[in-house]
């Protein structure tokens, strides 16, 4: 595999699991870049590999494939967004971010025991984690999303030519419907979903695992046939990064994905699709899907609209369009809860806790 090693010496080193990962970490790369110190890129083997490097070259990123990289060099920070095995034998201070805010359920206690820091977003996490685990409140530090950072940053005004990039019409509104793969709402949706808003852009943003994994074929189905609709754009799995989509979007329609709070965090109107298709195991035994879930999230979903069918949500969708204030209130209270100070300083908060 390919490698682009441009010095031996790092400050900073990202441990990249999946390729959806990037958008968490290159902020703080670019960051660390600004203030002199030279970063490197560990990526996983295990993955779409083809994909990492494209990611990485495109990026201009130093890079090397296979985690047992992470214990052949030295850094200041090593940065993690998937609990490990063990971090014995690194040479430097680890840093554990769980990749996405939302309302899927992290092992805490284990990236607590691992990880020198563990990076919480919101003051939500950080109340959860001082009653659940106060021996380790010295290694919790509360510091926003990093992955927010670019959005909030970025002041150019391209919507326009962006949605006529992908063959979509500017004078539209948008719809971006970012499902994640499992507890999914993809398979319940009508296969006339496109044409049903047939006045409006839709842009279908998949998982990387419902493009990638054969376990998702239907999924799979479902976007070649919405793809063939001349309203609709599905970005390949090349295009990893959501928050692009989420700033051309006039309201977001979700499930069970962090995608959900980035959108919040934009002031932009959500649809939180109630209405799963769960793997028969977890209908024989819901605990199943309890366990999967952060049952502590469920009063954050008032945030946003959240219908139990298919057709409850296409009513949902015309009134978030029409009303795209209400609930903003709430979106700017969820938004400190979950994504913590949303203010593009992120990345710079994490540097100075490294080298404070």
């Amino acid at each position: 595999m390919a490698e682009n090693l441009n010095t031996s010496e790092y400050h900073a080193i990202f441990y990249i699991a999946y390729p959806y990962y990037f958008p968490h970490f290159l902020p703080i790369h670019e960051y660390f870049k600004q203030q002199g110190k030279n970063t490197l890129f560990i990526l996983s083997t295990k993955q779409n590999s083809e994909l990492m490097e494209k990611i990485a070259s495109e990026e201009q990123l130093d890079f090397v494939f296979g985690k047992d990289n992470l214990f052949k060099y030295k850094a200041d920070a090593f940065f993690f967004a998937k609990n490990t095995d063990s971090t014995k034998g690194i040479q430097g201070k680890t840093l554990f971010f769980d990749h996405g805010v939302g309302t899927k359920y992290c092992n805490y206690q284990k990236a607590c025991e691992l990880f020198d820091y563990v990076i919480i977003e919101g003051t939500y996490r950080v109340e959860m984690l001082q009653k659940e685990l106060p021996q380790f409140q010295h290694k919790i530090k509360c510091l926003g999303f990093s992955k927010l950072d670019p959005m909030v940053n970025d002041n150019s005004d391209n919507k326009h030519e962006m949605l006529k990039k992908y063959n979509l019409d500017p004078n539209k509104k948008t719809i971006l419907y970012a499902p994640t793969f499992f507890p999914s709402s993809i398979e319940k949706m009508s296969r006339h979903f496109t044409e049903d808003f047939s006045e409006f852009n839709v842009i279908i943003k998949p998982h990387y695992l419902s493009l990638e994994r054969k376990a998702y074929k239907n999924q799979q189905k479902l976007f070649k046939h919405w793809a063939l609709s001349n309203n609709c754009y599905i970005p390949d799995v090349s295009q990893y990064n959501l928050t692009k989509f989420i700033s051309l979007a006039d309201v977001m329609i979700s499930d069970e994905s962090s995608a959900i709070f980035e959108c919040v965090a934009l002031d932009k109107p959500v649809i939180i699709n109630r209405f799963l298709k769960l793997r028969w195991s977890y209908y024989l035994n819901p605990k199943k899907l309890i366990k999967r879930l952060d049952q502590g999230i469920e009063v954050y979903r008032r945030v946003g609209y959240n219908p139990k069918s298919y057709d409850a949500m296409k009513n949902d969708v015309i009134c978030a369009l029409e009303n795209p204030k209400e609930h903003q209130k709430l979106r700017a209270e969820v938004t400190s809860s979950i994504c913590g100070i949303v203010d593009g300083k992120v990345s710079q908060r994490i540097f100075e806790l490294i080298y404070s």
